[in-house]
């Protein structure tokens, strides 16, 4: 059900969001600035997760999932009834605000809980839930909005099907037994690692590497992901090739989360993810150099493959270094930081295209920012001279 609700989640929120994005400035007359904000409000998703990590520590991932699953069903099924752009910002808010509790929260913890010794691969696994949802959503929500020349229809069937998840989830996901859990948490950081305080995990330079490492990462989805329909279309790609492209990077993703969870499992999750960055540069440039030649679907699955792993391999860098015993907290507290690429990215893309009627300089950004995580997670320690506590 993780691998549903992330599919759901990401792949209506990213993935399919370029869709939506000429239907809406057609409807309403706003301009692509004013719709590629609403992505900001990812923000309130990353300010919402030190709450959602810390009461999916204490309650665990059920309760969470459902009731995310269902706000997410709320803030696509009301969008068919708005009529002003702070209508369309607070359905936005409401959609974003819980993807991390339908995402990978609940993932993170659940894998590591069960299956303590193939957590690389599984998380790859599991997680490539999202890039099932691109390989999904797209081509689904093409179809809808081409067949029905209508926007609000394909946001009712992304409300049902968020809904029927959550129905589903309520009476599937379930957690280990008390004394798997233990084992569990020792086989994921050891004790000694798992208690982390607040004030502790700030004394650490290891927790702001990562933070920088997740929080440039995110770019890849708010700069990246929900504008390279549009930029496609705009180096003259047709719109079906567009959406069949972004069919391709998603599937690509799903085989870069597996193979490249694997590969954790072998060698130190900082290493993987420095391998994740680089690719993903090599893609970005290839996109913009290849424009819209046939070599473009080449760069598009080579960018696909790295930025799908990146999902995998965040929980799992988190918890090589934290554990996972207050894992909900820890990767809440680190998401906070996200706020600024979930703030920043899509205004970002949006002016790039007003102001100089392209999105290749927004592209050309992200790819330094990805330079400087490769650098940075390298520099990432462990603390072993942390005298832990319980948070």
């Amino acid at each position: 059900m993780t691998f549903l609700s992330a599919a759901l989640a990401i792949g209506a929120s990213n993935y399919a969001f370029g869709l939506f994005v000429e239907p809406l400035a057609d409807e309403f007359g706003w301009t692509r600035t004013y719709i590629s904000a609403s992505l900001s409000f990812m923000a309130l998703g990353s300010l919402a997760s030190p709450f959602i990590g810390r009461l999916m520590d204490r309650y665990g991932a059920k309760p969470i999932m459902v009731i995310s699953l269902i706000l997410m069903c709320v803030g696509f099924g009301l969008r068919p009834l708005m009529t002003e752009l702070w209508h369309w910002y607070a359905l936005s808010a409401l959609q974003f605000g819980a993807l991390n509790g339908a995402a990978i929260l609940p993932a993170g913890r659940l894998v590591a809980l069960w299956f303590p010794q193939t957590r690389g691969r599984v998380m790859g696994m599991t997680m490539s839930g999202n890039n099932f949802g691109g390989i999904t959503a797209p081509p689904l929500i093409a179809v809808a909005i081409g067949n029905t020349a209508s926007w609000e229809t394909a946001y009712i069937f992304i409300a049902i099907a968020a809904l029927i998840i959550a129905i589903f989830s309520l009476f599937i996901v379930r957690e280990p037994r008390k004394e798997k859990i233990e084992t569990a948490e020792v086989k994921n950081g050891g004790p000694e690692d798992t208690n982390w305080s607040i004030k502790d995990l700030l004394k650490s330079p290891t927790f702001y590497v990562l933070a920088l490492v997740i929080m440039l990462g995110n770019f890849t989805y708010t700069t990246i992901l929900g504008h390279i329909y549009p930029h496609l279309v705009e180096v003259d790609v047709s719109e079906r090739s567009a959406a069949l492209c972004l069919t391709v990077l998603a599937f690509c993703g799903m085989f870069g989360k597996i193979i490249l969870g694997y590969l954790t499992e072998k060698i130190q999750t900082k290493f993987v993810m420095m391998i994740c960055f680089i690719g993903q540069i090599c893609g970005i440039i290839l996109i913009l150099l290849l424009g819209g030649g046939i070599g473009v679907w080449f760069a598009v699955a080579l960018f696909g493959f790295f930025m799908g792993s990146f999902g995998a391999l965040s929980p799992l860098l988190v918890q090589d270094y934290f554990g996972v015993k207050r894992f909900g907290t820890i990767m809440g507290v680190i998401s906070v930081t996200t706020v600024i690429s979930f703030g920043f990215g899509p205004i970002l893309a949006g002016l790039s295209y007003d102001l100089l009627g392209t999105y290749q300089v927004a592209f050309i950004v992200v790819a330094i920012m990805f330079g400087i995580a490769a650098f940075a997670v390298n520099l990432a320690r462990e603390n072993q001279n942390i005298n832990t506590k319980k948070v």
